[in-house]
């Protein structure tokens, strides 16, 4: 559990974004930065849902500061849209929490041709968050958190296809593979930015009871149904599921890990893995290879600039 004294700061003078905010984690996570005076921008591509979330949020937390804007990880131009308007409105950034994410969709392409879980669950957000740099380096210790899975262990990133062209599509293996880059890159990234005063780290959640698993399962079928089994297997609420985000992004001793993993319990294959940790060894071994991590980098500039 994030430590009380964390959640008790005063972030009156501190700025997040946050994607993916209209349930679960997302709407846990600025719920609390919200309670802790913090001005929180919302990022979702449901805009209507967005505008209700917010504004619930700032009513029950009686914070004023909490803004939507939107934001479709699944276009690279709404990207570039969503930081051109954060630029015009706000002039610092002391955190930025890429949260959002879609899990074992029936195989789709984006508007840029990306097969749809690698571009919203890593290419939207590499996107965003190169491209919000300037800001995260002029404010001192900012905070970059990827939100991994558990489901990263049995992940492979194949640079010659990435996504899904020459394979068969496979959506367990896309999304194992989405969640793999992002703990890639943010490993890559914290060594880039070592002298710039940013932190960068990834994490797995656990498995917490949100819609995400709305393309595997009917979220009737978790939320009442098999509730009381999976809760015995080791599902969790979410406010349980955001601690880890929170430590993250909260804690001081995060200053010292920056490219590290944090782990809340998972159901990991590897048995060592399962209790967790913060920080912890991820069990994919293709984590440490520090070639595949700058090859993904440059393969994600690519990708993003001849778009």
């Amino acid at each position: 559990m994030c430590p009380k004294e964390n959640l008790d700061k005063n972030l009156s003078n501190k700025t997040y974004i946050v994607t993916g905010t209209t349930s679960g984690i997302g709407l846990e996570l600025i719920t609390q930065l919200a309670r802790q005076s913090a001005t929180v921008i919302c990022a979702s591509r449901n805009l209507e849902k967005l505008k209700i979330t917010t504004q619930e949020v700032s009513n029950q937390t009686s914070n004023n500061k909490i803004y939507y804007m939107h934001l479709d990880l699944a276009s690279l131009e709404s990207v570039r849209i969503f930081v051109k308007n954060y630029f015009k409105k706000f002039s610092k950034l002391d955190g930025l929490v890429n949260n959002a994410a879609v899990m074992f969709p029936s195989e789709e392409r984006t508007v840029d041709g990306n097969e749809l879980q690698f571009s919203t669950n890593f290419l939207g957000h590499f996107l965003l968050t190169e491209l919000l740099l300037p800001l995260l380096k002029k404010t001192h210790n900012s905070r970059i958190v990827h939100t991994s899975s558990v489901m990263h262990e049995k992940g492979h990133i194949d640079l010659q296809d990435l996504n899904f062209e020459k394979r068969k599509y496979n959506r367990f293996e896309a999304y194992y593979q989405s969640k793999l880059a992002q703990i890639l890159y943010s490993r890559h990234q914290a060594k880039l930015l070592k002298d710039d005063n940013v932190i960068v780290v990834s994490l797995h959640p656990g498995w917490v009871q949100t819609p995400l698993i709305k393309n595997t399962l009917p979220v009737f079928f978790q939320d009442v149904l098999l509730y009381p089994f999976l809760k015995m297997s080791g599902m969790v609420k979410t406010w349980l599921g955001v601690q880890t985000t929170l430590f993250c992004l909260l804690d001081e001793s995060i200053k010292n890990n920056s490219g590290k993993f944090y782990s809340q319990t998972g159901i990991y294959k590897d048995k060592e893995s399962r209790k967790g940790g913060w920080p912890m060894k991820c069990p994919n071994n293709e984590v440490y290879n520090e070639k595949l991590c700058e090859d993904l980098y440059n393969q994600a500039k690519l990708l993003v600039s001849s778009m």
